[in-house]
C-alpha cells in the first residue's frame, strides 16, 4: 500500500513540477524540488525507486514537447529526468540503509 501511495504522490508531484517548469525560469529551485521529491519518495518505497524517478521526472519533457512545442530533440527537460533518477537512487540507498540498520 505504501508503494502505491508513493507512486501516486510521485506522479502528482511530477505533473505539478512540469507545469511549474512552464511558468518559471528558476532552474535551481526546480532542481531542488526534483531532488527533494525523488529522494523522499524513493526512501519511502525503495523497491520502486525507478518508477518513482520516472513519475517525478518524465512529465517535464513530455509537457515541454506537447505544450511548448519544443523543436529541439531531446528537449532540455530530459535533464530533469536525470536529476530525478539521481535523487531516486540516493533515496533508494537511504531507504535500504535504514531498513537494514533497523533489522540489525
Amino acid at each position: 500500500m505504501k508503494n502505491a501511495i508513493s507512486i501516486g504522490v510521485a506522479l502528482v508531484v511530477g505533473v505539478l513540477l512540469a507545469f511549474y517548469d512552464l511558468r518559471t525560469d528558476d532552474t535551481g529551485i526546480e532542481v531542488g524540488l526534483l531532488l527533494i521529491a525523488s529522494i523522499t519518495l524513493a526512501a519511502l518505497a525503495p523497491r520502486r525507486w525507478w518508477l518513482i524517478a520516472l513519475c517525478v521526472g518524465l512529465p517535464i519533457p513530455i509537457v515541454e514537447i506537447a505544450v511548448a512545442h519544443a523543436s529541439v530533440f531531446p528537449p532540455g527537460g530530459v535533464a530533469a529526468l536525470g536529476v530525478a533518477i539521481v535523487g531516486a537512487l540516493i533515496g533508494f540507498a537511504i531507504g535500504r540503509a535504514s531498513r537494514s540498520s533497523a533489522a540489525a
